[in-house]
Parts: structure tokens; C-alpha cells; sequence
């Protein structure tokens, strides 16, 4: 990509862009969408582009895996032996993660993002229908995620020590890139207590983990549904307003309190019906948008405010997201 930036693919095919990091949301979204555009001029006659949370109507035994390195042939394999999500998760789901620094108070940042998880899901919620049929969902991806493998997904952010915490979660995950192919994966720890492990490994360990938020050296929010290129200001807002202005950062920390795993039990079925998700969210909206105005004009441009606000008013505010549309 022309920021340097780039553009790869997931296990089903599943177009995936990695914009460059940016100083400026407006000049992120921008150059999201024209490479958007540019990928759908590409696409040939017949092949439709859809911005989804999962895929709605193609059986999962219809979609061969597209990648054949040794990474996802184990971690297919791995999935497997846990259930059917695992091979639902890698070719038909697609989620719109965004990433941002820790900024001055980066444990404050990490507890409120956590937090932020149920919220995003919900408020963003885009994959109703799967194989055809509704789904009872308004995330279905929530689900896949939820029934995936809970050793390496979920919520953390619990604990009063965010590092050790992270720490124990990733020794405990099952480290299905060790030992001979098709044996029974065991946790991380195993393998460390016997000192048969590299930096390398660990560091490999650490991307076969996948929490609502996982720290790469900045922090990476994986919780909502992909969205149209139309709305893509929409959770870039939520998330810079609230992590990057100070004031909204501490507003949004006292208006969540502590993560609650029950919400983010409930938020994918329920979304904004849920009576907590549907009276909160949109406060955050409130939160975020005060936070992105107050970043000015060089960060968020009046144009991607006024979209984002667009999307809060036709949506967030009566209960519903963009999964009712398929609805």
C-alpha cells in the first residue's frame, strides 16, 4: 500500500488491509477507502465484495483453506480437536481491529479497553445470518469467538496486575506450534519448564493468542464486526476519542468500571437490547465524540465527525447496529 501499509489474506480468502500507523484518523480512513476502492474496481464480473462479520450464506465445507503454510495447517488441526469454530473462525469471519498506543496512562488504557470489548461488539455488530439462516445472533461472530478455544480468547484485564496476568494466560494456552505435528498440544508452561523453548517460540506462542485485546506493543481491539467502507470513521472514533483525550479516558473508565465477562457472554446474542449495552453505549458515543472534537481538526477532520455521528444517530441511539439491516 502507498503508506506503507499492506494488503494480505486469511485462511478462507478473507481480504485483510493493514494500513500503516497514522497520525491523523481522517488520513486513515481516507486511504482505507481509496484502497477499498481500489480492490472492488479489481474485483472481476461476477465476485461480490461483502463487509461482514461472517460470511452469510456459504456452507464452511465449500470454502477450501486458501493458505498452506505450516502455521495454519497446525493451528486448523489444533481448532479441530476443540470443534467446529476453529475452521468458521480462519474462512468466514472478518473483523475491523483497531489498534492505538498506550499512551501516558497505558494500564488505564488496557483496563478501559478491555472494558470497551462487550461495547464494540454490540454497537458494531454486523453478522446476523450464517449458512443462509438467522442466527438468533446479532454478532454470530461473537459466538464462533466465544466457542473457539477459551484458553487463548476472552477477556482479560481482571487483574490489578496486567502483566502478570497476561503472562499466566499465555503460559497456559496450548502451544499447538510445538512438538511433532499431530500430537496432543500442551500448555506453553510445559515446555518452558523443561527449557526446550526459544525467544522466538515464545514470541510465535504470543500471535496464536487471540483475547478482545491483546498488547503487540500497542494495544490491538479485536471485538467488532467489519464494517462498509461508508462507516469506517465510526469505531476509529469510538476508540481514539475515548483512548487518546485524557478527560474522556477517565469519564469512560468511571462509566464502565471494572470488565464484565457477562457481558461479553451476552453482548453478541443481545447487542444493544441488552438493557446495560443499550443504555451505555451511547453515552461512550457521547464520550468519543467530545474526545475526537477536542483532538481537532488536524487529527478528525468535521466530515468523518459528522459520519461517525451520522452512524450514532441511526443506529447506537435506537438499539440497533448494522446487523439489523440483514435482518
Amino acid at each position: 500500500m502507498p503508506d506503507g501499509g499492506r494488503i494480505t489474506f486469511e485462511p478462507g480468502g478473507q481480504i485483510e488491509l493493514s494500513p500503516a500507523p497514522n497520525v491523523s484518523l481522517t488520513a486513515l480512513v481516507a486511504g482505507l477507502r481509496s484502497t477499498t476502492d481500489a480492490i472492488i474496481a479489481a474485483a472481476p464480473p461476477g465476485v461480490e465484495l461483502l463487509a461482514v462479520g461472517v460470511d452469510p450464506d456459504t456452507p464452511i465445507d465449500a470454502i477450501s483453506p486458501q493458505l498452506h503454510a505450516e502455521r495454519y495447517r497446525r493451528m486448523l488441526a489444533y481448532f479441530d480437536t476443540v470443534g467446529p469454530s476453529g475452521a468458521r473462525m480462519m474462512r468466514q469471519t472478518a473483523s475491523c481491529q483497531v489498534c492505538v498506543d498506550g499512551g501516558d496512562e497505558p494500564m488505564l488504557t488496557w483496563h478501559v479497553l478491555n472494558a470497551l470489548a462487550p461495547y464494540m461488539v454490540a454497537v458494531f455488530a454486523n453478522s446476523p445470518r450464517y449458512d443462509g439462516r438467522p442466527t438468533g445472533h446479532r454478532s454470530y461472530r461473537r459466538e464462533i469467538w466465544a466457542t473457539l478455544d477459551p484458553r487463548r480468547t476472552g477477556m482479560l484485564g481482571l487483574a490489578e496486575d496486567a502483566i502478570e496476568e497476561y503472562i499466566d494466560f499465555a503460559l497456559a494456552a496450548p502451544a499447538f506450534l510445538l512438538g511433532e505435528p499431530g500430537h496432543r498440544a500442551v500448555p506453553f508452561k510445559w515446555w518452558l519448564d523443561r527449557g526446550a523453548v526459544t525467544a522466538s517460540e515464545w514470541r510465535a506462542h504470543l500471535s496464536t493468542l487471540f483475547p478482545e485485546v491483546r498488547p503487540r506493543g500497542y494495544f490491538e481491539l479485536r471485538s467488532a464486526d467489519v464494517v462498509p467502507p461508508a462507516w469506517f470513521a465510526a469505531p476509529l472514533v469510538v476508540v481514539a476519542g475515548l483512548v487518546y483525550h485524557r478527560p474522556s479516558l477517565e469519564a469512560a473508565a468511571h462509566l464502565l468500571g471494572a470488565p464484565s465477562r457477562e457481558l461479553l457472554v451476552r453482548c453478541g446474542r443481545e447487542g444493544l437490547r441488552h438493557p446495560t449495552l443499550g443504555r451505555v453505549a451511547p453515552l461512550l458515543c457521547d464520550l468519543a465524540l467530545e474526545g475526537c472534537t477536542a483532538l481537532g481538526e488536524r487529527f478528525v477532520s468535521a466530515a468523518d465527525l459528522a459520519s461517525a455521528a451520522e452512524y450514532f444517530d441511526r443506529y447506537t441511539r435506537r438499539g440497533l447496529s448494522l446487523a439489523d439491516d440483514w435482518l
